[in-house]
């Protein structure tokens, strides 16, 4: 059974997910005031805590991906070519 050269690793979905969640409900909270909703959701307080978060999640998100990656780049030891001895 192979894996797609281009498939996420789980953990990379799993923050990544949320990650975009929070962007977008950071920037929506940012563009409005849902006072009304909730007192806590009336200041800018709100949005910037999650546009927090987002970037929090996102970039440890790309941590699995980066090491799917220089997996697939590794090669065994016997496979590195050595320079010929001058």
């Amino acid at each position: 059974m192979s894996r797609s050269r281009t498939a996420l690793p789980l953990a990379t979905w799993l923050l990544g997910l949320p990650g975009l969640c929070c962007l977008l409900l950071g920037l929506i909270l940012l563009a409005g005031d849902f006072a009304r909703l909730h007192p806590l959701l009336g200041g800018p307080a709100a949005g910037l805590a999650l546009l927090v978060s987002a970037i929090a999640l996102l970039g440890s998100a790309a941590f699995p991906f980066a090491l799917r990656r220089l997996a697939e780049q590794d090669r065994p030891a016997d496979d590195i070519r050595t320079p010929p001895a001058q």
